[in-house]
């Protein structure tokens, strides 16, 4: 699949105020309301503020992590922080997104920063990803109930070389990883109901 920098560029900015909009805008609300005259936020303005911060923090880092600059200066236990923190914010309390690594090198950290988007993104109800470290990296995301049949097709389209049809930003972080890998490893993808399985290399 050939994708000019400059289309890259678009679709990974797309991606990233796509996910802090929400937030963005429930501050905005909560901002409003004290700027009223006489205006005292009560628990529930206080709740929303401090749950679209917090998001806000856990994503602006995490997207730092997978889309910024080099990553080698940041730690192995501060990595993985970041990584639990995003991935807390985009499930819920009662289906939540969680994973563990064999190995967290800092120099990779974009690629498990990336892989963890892969798999997070298809699972529908709450899931686990366990990424292996090894000669190869293996990333093994699974869930109790079944994973998008959707979205991993496309994600199946994109590693034959083919442009997603709509909404290639929803998608971005498989492009992005394919144009950061190049050809130095080859990326494949095997699934069924609710295990997807995704191996680099």
């Amino acid at each position: 699949m050939d994708i000019a920098r400059t289309e890259l560029a678009e679709l990974v900015c797309t991606r990233i105020s796509h996910d802090l909009i929400g937030n963005i805008g429930a501050l905005n609300n909560v901002m409003e309301i004290l700027s009223e005259a006489g205006s005292v936020l009560d628990e529930s303005d206080l709740s929303v503020l401090t749950t679209a911060a917090a998001t806000l923090s856990a994503r602006q880092q995490f997207f730092r992590l997978a889309f910024g600059l080099d990553t080698s200066a940041v730690s192995s236990d501060k990595i993985a922080k970041i990584c639990c923190d995003y991935l807390n914010v985009i499930g819920s309390r009662n289906y939540k997104i969680d994973f563990e690594c064999n190995k967290i090198i800092p120099e990779m950290a974009k690629v498990l920063c990336l892989c963890l988007m892969i798999g997070a993104e298809v699972c529908l109800r709450g899931g686990h990803i366990k990424v292996q470290v090894g000669r190869q990296v293996v990333v093994e995301t699974t869930s109790q109930t079944a994973l998008s049949e959707p979205k991993i097709a496309t994600y199946k389209q994109i590693l034959q070389g083919q442009k997603p049809a709509e909404n290639a930003a929803q998608f971005v972080q498989l492009i992005y990883l394919r144009e950061l890998l190049g050809t130095k490893a080859a990326i494949t993808l095997e699934s069924n109901d609710n295990k997807m399985v995704l191996t680099i290399g």
